[in-house]
């Protein structure tokens, strides 16, 4: 089954067997999700930005707050007795690992080595020339970016009791290879924040210093704000689908509600329509009643027609309409024209002519009639332009028109009049045949000649007879 229909329930399915509604929570669900992982990307960007910016500038500020006031500058100066190295190494190691920095190292402006966690390489000359970030920084520049290094993570904790300057730290950079000292026992590759200030005295740079901070606490805890971050998003995208699916099916079913209503009312105005038409009809055959029913008749000869021709929709009910109106007009002709039993004068017989005229002028102004005005107008047209009041030919004439004409002639000839007997079926039949191409449209009467002589018969029962039927020979 292609598809299905509940009208409340909004369940139509189309041809891929889904209902609007889950068409739409589909791409609504596509559309929100793409926008949660775009938003959610961008967020955890920004706030990774955001977090290692910051990082990156405490860690710098801090490192240099240092220098002058707690470490003494007297080690980019001279060399250090011994009791002196232990002291700085003592400062060093106890301040820096507040800040997590599991190694350091100072410079001074020759590019020599003078302080390290590891004393192996303390005196060790460097050249500025061929490291960026030291040339950088006794320049006078802070620089910073991520690294990788092989170090002890208890260097970086506070109150550690792990020793230092007897073993070598094992950073790995890209200026040199470690030495070749023992490293620690508890040694293992981190991500590092790699830090580089200047070092001043009195607006002077004398040296430069580099710091290896663990920033591994800080990316989980960034981690987690970014995971947070993320299933924030995600909770409220998932809200906004049930809110606005919510919306769209309540709408839906608002919609469909209302459209079923107005289906309703328009069947009910249809009704109204043609039982107001049919009451027209009625009073004219009060009048006319030597007619009485033809109106009713002639609408069952153009249905059957119409079957033929393959018309279908809002033209068969407008032509079912022109059928039952087609004679309205001749509420303006006069009784002793109208009712008269014999034939009518050349006078009368103008006067009579006249009745489409005087149809279409009177449902001209009903919208909903425009069309049918027009077979009222022209159901006396002929096929080569004998007919009247207009006296159009061929195609010019409307298709309801033609095809009425045939419905009404035919009821004519198998319905009595005062002053003549009903046809045959047969002989009727034979009639609107040989008129073909004359008064009648060739592929309407073509139509018409298919129809069963059984279901011609079965209307025209209905059809008034004050004489001895007439049967076919």
């Amino acid at each position: 089954m292609v598809g299905a229909r509940k009208r409340d329930g909004v369940v139509d399915l189309g041809r891929d067997g889904l209902s609007p509604v889950a068409r739409f929570s589909l791409a609504l669900g596509a559309v929100l999700a793409a926008t949660a992982l775009v938003l959610a990307g961008v967020s955890a960007y920004l706030i990774g930005r955001y977090v290692e910016d910051e990082t990156t500038r405490f860690t710098q500020d801090a490192v240099a707050s240092h220098f002058g006031s707690v470490f003494r500058n007297d080690v980019f100066e001279r060399g250090l007795s011994s009791d002196e190295k232990k002291v700085l190494t003592r400062d060093v190691t106890f301040h820096l690992s507040i800040y997590n920095v599991v190694a350091t190292q100072f410079f001074d402006r020759d590019g020599t080595l003078v302080f390290s966690y590891d004393g192996d390489e303390i005196g060790r000359q460097l050249d500025p020339s061929s490291m960026p970030e030291l040339a950088a920084a006794l320049g006078g520049m802070r620089n910073a970016e991520r690294a990788t290094i092989i170090a002890d993570p208890r260097l970086g904790t506070p109150a550690s009791t792990v020793g230092f300057g007897s073993y070598d730290t094992h950073h790995v950079t890209a200026y040199g290879a470690p030495s070749g000292a023992t490293p620690g026992p508890a040694t293992r590759e981190l991500s590092v924040l790699e830090a580089w200030v200047p070092v001043r005295q009195r607006d002077q740079v004398i040296g430069a210093a580099v710091v290896w901070r663990d920033v591994s606490g800080i990316d989980a805890a960034l981690a987690r704000i970014q995971l947070t971050v993320a299933a924030i998003i995600a909770l409220a995208t998932g809200l906004l689908w049930l809110v606005l699916r919510g919306v769209y099916v309540r709408s839906s079913q608002q919609i469909m509600r209302q459209a079923t209503a107005l289906e309703g009312a328009l069947v009910e105005r249809e009704l109204t329509y043609d039982a107001t038409l049919g009451a027209l009809t009625n009073a004219l055959d009060v009048r006319d009643s030597e007619t009485g029913g033809h109106g009713d008749r002639v609408v069952s000869y153009m249905e059957l027609v119409i079957r033929e021709l393959g018309i279908v929709g809002d033209q068969m009910a407008m032509l079912r309409r022109g059928a039952l109106l087609h004679d309205i007009g001749k509420i303006g002709v006069p009784d002793n024209v109208l009712r008269k039993p014999t034939a009518l004068s050349e006078a009368e017989w103008a006067t009579m002519k006249r009745h489409p005229e005087f149809g279409a002028r009177i449902i001209a102004g009903i919208p909903f009639l425009e069309e049918v005005s027009r077979i009222v107008r022209h159901h006396h047209e002929r096929w080569d332009g004998m007919g009247y009041p207009d006296g159009l030919a061929g195609e010019q004439v409307p298709l309801g028109a033609r095809i009425f004409a045939v419905a009404d002639s035919f009821d004519a000839m198998t319905s009595d009049r005062p002053y003549r007997r009903a046809m045959s079926i047969e002989a009727a039949r034979a009639e609107i045949d040989r008129c073909r191409g004359t008064q009648f449209d060739p592929a309407v009467v073509l139509a018409f000649m298919r129809i069963p002589l059984a279901h011609l018969g079965n209307i025209a029962e209905s059809a008034p007879h004050t004489h001895p039927r007439a049967v076919a020979s």
